[in-house]
């Protein structure tokens, strides 16, 4: 039996092949100049192809992948890993919440609703699954655990982390929700030609988040595309439809999202009013998760023209910077904070009561009122007789 000749074809991967692939919105909140290195990313599985050439980085991989994640154009010769395992690859160089939202661009729809969608959650959790030992791969499972399939925007992506996630990572554990899922209603038409049969047609919506069971939507109406008077008429027919189906529309702004303390009151609203549920954060890392979340929401990539000057790109940094210390001291207030939640206590509480006992004891040993400040004399001082009255 003759052996198989060695693969000594170079397939893009890692940050190249997610560029190549042209993964929804990817540029909206990941750096690939940086996150590539300025070299192109290729994958080789043959010891004697694994030689370094000038602008490459050859990664060596040494496991048995499927042939059906190794993508070639026979004509060119040139091959392509396939986007679960281009996502597999990548991973390994985020952290947690930047895994979950590169998962969600993944999935997300490329033009619209309608168009379809380059991979799933359910493939990228298969790819997982398959590659054992392959790096990254416990991240990547941990991180499908939270995307899901069907995101429509750059920033619904994030707001979606924000109402879905476990308060371990920084959301509101709204986990039953869903992306743009399909809503039929049907609405009475005009009357037929008998008086005792009436035709019906159904008008389809896509909610930017359902919660099915519940039966309410959630809409995110922007400033960039629901600030004219057109489409703010075009919403509210919308809503009354959706209304008069039985579901109930919750509008969430642009105002909602950005401010914390905005965002603090229609979470409030949301889960103890219209839900029913109760908030109870035990998560020590809550705050924390949070702020990362509201700079992936409010950062973006810096743009080339901005790069190349020093002073408007220094200026841009102190902007950024000044913006993330409001909204850091905003959210470390959202719930009352970690002290209200018995997951932190201030550091000066320890020595503040040592203090006060120690004041205690040398009021009782000296007998004098409480609150009378100490003076630290270098005579000793007798203590005044009280007079008697005249």
């Amino acid at each position: 039996m003759r052996r198989k000749p060695p693969d000594m074809r170079r397939y893009y991967s890692h940050w190249d092949a997610v560029r190549r692939w042209n993964i929804p919105f990817v540029d909206a909140h990941f750096d690939l100049d940086a996150l590539t290195g300025g070299k192109t990313h290729t994958t080789v599985f043959s010891y004697r192809a694994r030689y370094q050439k000038k602008g490459h980085q050859v990664h060596y991989c040494t496991l048995k992948v499927p042939e059906k994640y190794l993508l070639c154009d026979e004509r060119t010769g040139v091959g392509i890993v396939a986007p679960p395992l281009a996502y597999l690859q990548a991973v390994g160089d985020l952290d947690d919440l930047e895994a979950v939202l590169l998962a969600i661009l993944f999935c997300a729809y490329p033009r619209g609703v309608h168009s379809r969608p380059l991979t799933t959650v359910a493939e990228l959790r298969r790819c997982a699954e398959e590659m054992r030992w392959h790096r990254g791969r416990e991240k990547a499972l941990r991180a499908l655990r939270y995307a899901k399939d069907g995101c429509n925007s750059p920033r619904e992506a994030v707001i979606f982390m924000l109402l879905s996630l476990p308060h371990k990572l920084g959301g509101m554990n709204v986990r039953d929700l869903k992306f743009n899922q399909k809503v039929v209603v049907n609405s009475p038409g005009s009357a037929s030609n008998s008086r005792s049969s009436t035709s019906r047609k159904s008008s389809v919506y896509f909610g930017d988040f359902v919660l099915p069971a519940e039966r309410k939507i959630i809409e995110f109406n922007s400033k960039t595309y629901h600030s004219s008077e057109r489409a703010q008429l075009t919403d509210a027919r919308r809503a009354q439809e959706l209304t008069t189906a039985g579901y109930e529309v919750i509008n969430l702004t642009t105002q909602h999202v950005e401010d914390p303390t905005n965002f603090e009151r229609f979470a409030l609203n949301l889960l103890r009013v219209k839900l029913g549920r109760r908030i109870r954060i035990r998560a020590r890392r809550f705050w924390q998760m949070r702020i990362r979340l509201q700079d992936m929401l409010m950062d973006s990539p810096v743009p080339d023209e901005i790069q190349a000057d020093i002073d408007r790109l220094m200026a841009h940094r102190e902007r950024r910077d000044a913006r993330r210390e409001r909204e850091r001291r905003s959210i470390m207030r959202m719930f009352a904070g970690p002290i209200r939640w018995g997951l932190e206590k201030w550091r000066w509480n320890r020595n503040m009561l040592r203090r006060l006992a120690d004041e205690e004891r040398a009021r009782q040993i000296t007998g004098r009122p409480l609150g009378t400040p100490i003076y630290n004399r270098t005579y000793a001082v007798q203590p005044r007789q009280a007079r008697a009255p005249a």
